[in-house]
């Protein structure tokens, strides 16, 4: 399949990512972030859980 000058300008000036999915995954450091977070609450419930 033989793709169109004009084509490929679009896919390339397109500010839009060409895989729906990756566009709604967070960014790298959310992702840290929001995994640091997770880990801080569990060991919180773990100290909490160990007190009783």
């Amino acid at each position: 399949m033989m793709k169109t000058v004009d084509h490929i300008d679009d896919v390339i000036r397109n500010p839009k990512h060409p895989f729906r999915q990756v566009a709604d995954r967070p960014d790298k450091p959310q992702k840290h972030r929001y995994e640091r977070r997770k880990v801080r609450e569990f060991l919180r419930a773990g100290e909490w859980a160990a007190e009783k």
